[in-house]
């Protein structure tokens, strides 16, 4: 039977950064202390007790989903922008992009008596193949303790290696079973499913999900996180919600920085910047320097 990879916080990165490589998931135990445990079940909890079940397929019909949490709850504010969590972003998704962004942000609550979902990668939603590289990685935070009984969630461990249309055998399948206050890092590519509750009491999850910085996000941050609340944010995090230029000149305003219209409220006289990657500065040097030379000796002859 397939297992999962257990590790407690404070772990070397250089180890959970290799069982993520081969397996593309990991557990990492009792990250949250009692205090921010608390904080976050204060933020969401009330949220979800107000909150309409799903009615879909592939949600459900038992679970409740609040999404927008950066806005809603301080609390995940400093979950996304957790240092080890983020040191596991910097090493998978700076491959393949100047600067990463979250991607989405979900209190996930699946309820008594919702079987078990369908199977799935989630980064299906970007439509381009990138084998061996991770378009994006999701951070599953326990609020409740996840057990086999409760919903747990279902992994494929090693399945982002695989041709996208190898289904898994019951045996390759296993439960991210972890303590409250744990969080599980999955892989976008990873096979992986919400489980069945056969419980009484509902489970409660939050996913925090981070991608290149110059695919769509999956959630409209911009719109989730109002600029009122955006501007009261720490740096990092604006730039995380997407308030940065990705090289070479992706997200500008006015060719600025988006993070200067969020913060002054609106752009003075602004002059229209290029973002240009360090190593490709000097050959546009070299040429513009060629072009004038050119000028001037076509300009001095006779």
């Amino acid at each position: 039977m397939t297992t999962i990879h257990r590790v407690r916080r404070g772990e070397k990165l250089g180890l959970i950064n290799e069982i993520l490589e081969e397996q593309g998931c990991i557990v990492i135990e009792n990250v949250l202390d009692d205090m921010r445990q608390r904080l976050l079940e204060s933020d969401i909890c009330p949220l979800l007790a107000a909150a309409v079940p799903c009615q879909g397929n592939f949600y459900g019909c038992a679970t409740k989903r609040l999404s927008g949490m950066i806005a809603k709850s301080p609390a995940c504010r400093l979950m996304s922008v957790e240092p080890h969590i983020l040191a596991v972003m910097d090493e998978f998704l700076l491959k393949s992009c100047r600067g990463y962004q979250i991607n989405l942000t979900q209190a996930i609550q699946i309820g008594p008596g919702e079987p078990q979902q369908l199977i799935h990668s989630d980064d299906l939603m970007f439509g381009f193949e990138h084998p061996g590289r991770e378009a994006m990685i999701n951070c599953m935070w326990a609020v409740d303790a996840f057990t086999e009984e409760n919903g747990a969630t279902l992994l494929v461990p090693g399945s982002h290696k695989w041709p996208r249309d190898r289904n898994p055998e019951p045996h390759e399948i296993c439960q991210g079973t972890m303590p409250r206050g744990s969080v599980l890092i999955y892989f976008g590519s990873l096979l992986h499913a919400g489980g069945a509750n056969c419980t009484a009491r509902p489970r409660t999850g939050i996913v925090i999900s981070y991608c290149l910085g110059w695919l769509r996000q999956a959630e409209n941050q911009y719109l989730a996180v109002p600029p009122e609340i955006a501007r009261t944010l720490p740096d990092e995090l604006q730039r995380l919600l997407g308030y940065f230029v990705h090289e070479p000149n992706l997200g500008c305003v006015e060719g600025e920085d988006p993070i200067r219209l969020l913060k002054d409220g609106r752009l003075l006289n602004p002059a229209f910047r290029e973002f240009i990657p360090k190593e490709v500065q000097p050959v546009l040097e070299e040429h513009r320097a060629k072009m004038l030379a050119a000028r001037s000796t076509q300009a001095a002859k006779p």
